[in-house]
């Protein structure tokens, strides 16, 4: 369980801002960690995000205004809770449309994958037995095991199966896994 208040805050890698840095994954030959998950401030200002060689970022906007990325021929609008896949080394110029914020997972290309899916949860489900799952909660109640998580809470399981159980909750679902083999 990562409460909101237990995230360790981090600059960007540019200067520009700041995340929360919700958790990270082991660390690749290189050092850098093979995956992350973390929590930006946007604010209402625009801003150039930092470029990540080599990564896969799947970014969402948590807070209630949305934005438009630009990172070439023009912007592109990205709208609250719904995730939007690009290439780290994009780095594109980013304008809110109000001060909000980003729920961003980020995987080394060629070594992690990762998924994430708007869920609205009013039963339970398992979670994969491999990999990490993640789950971010928006609103109401998730139970996994005996923990507890509420708005702004995340849920982060490693390689096991659990059973979660939400009621009248909404959020994001996370999961992140090995990069397929390719011959």
């Amino acid at each position: 369980m990562i409460r909101a208040d237990d995230r360790r805050r981090v600059p960007w890698r540019n200067g520009a801002g700041t995340t929360e840095e919700v958790a990270t994954g082991p660390d690749g030959p290189d050092g850098r960690p093979l995956w992350r998950i973390s929590l930006a401030d946007l604010g209402s200002e625009p801003t150039q995000f930092s470029a990540f060689a080599r990564t896969d970022r799947i970014f969402t906007v948590v807070g209630e205004h949305g934005v438009d990325l630009d990172s070439g021929p023009g912007p592109q609008p990205v709208d609250p809770w719904h995730p939007h896949p690009f290439a780290g080394e994009d780095a594109p110029r980013c304008v809110p449309r109000g001060t909000t914020r980003a729920f961003n997972i980020m995987t080394e290309r060629g070594a992690a994958t990762a998924g994430v899916t708007y869920l609205t949860l009013d039963t339970e489900f398992d979670t994969a037995a491999d990999g990490v799952t993640a789950l971010y909660v928006r609103s109401g109640t998730v139970h996994a095991g005996a923990e507890g998580a509420m708005s702004g809470d995340c849920l982060l399981i490693r390689d096991e199966a659990v059973t979660v159980r939400g009621a009248s909750a909404t959020g994001l679902l996370v999961h992140i896994g090995p990069a397929p083999f390719l011959s």
